[in-house]
């Protein structure tokens, strides 16, 4: 899914606008005064989402192919990221991130729908997490 694709669905949700947007047209909106704010923060909050996803629903290291372990670190969002970027988390973890987007964002304005974005992210993270498939660590940590 695109980063862009994820930002329109937020925006949705919180009833920025009733128009149509295209995803060319997100880094123009972000001068609109009626986006602006949303846009801006989404970066930072999305960041907040991608790693509460990661934490719970993807495998904490990696197995190289000498042996060795690499720790997976979740890829992070910027303002410059291009609205084309094609977001490495499997599709099931993109469609539950413009809720968490949209559970922060939305807080002002609206705090029961708010909860409510909160509260379906956090059951989808916890059936994601439950259904998705893991890659075992063998390693045996001494205290």
């Amino acid at each position: 899914m695109k980063w862009g694709e994820i930002q329109i669905i937020a925006l949705q949700k919180m009833f920025v606008n009733d128009e149509t947007i295209d995803i060319n047209s997100l880094n123009e909106l972000r001068n609109n005064d009626d986006y602006k704010l949303f846009l801006n923060s989404m970066p930072a909050v999305a960041n907040e989402g991608i790693r509460r996803i990661y934490k719970y629903a993807y495998p904490k290291y990696e197995k190289q192919n000498d042996g060795t372990y690499k720790k997976i670190e979740p890829e992070v969002i910027t303002a410059d990221t291009d609205p084309q970027y094609e977001l490495k988390m499997i599709e099931e973890a993109c469609v539950i991130l413009p809720l968490y987007i949209a559970s922060e964002l939305y807080k002002d304005d609206d705090i029961t729908l708010a909860t409510v974005y909160r509260n379906e992210f956090e059951n989808e993270l916890s059936e994601l997490a439950m259904n998705i498939e893991t890659n075992d660590i063998d390693i045996v940590f001494r205290m």
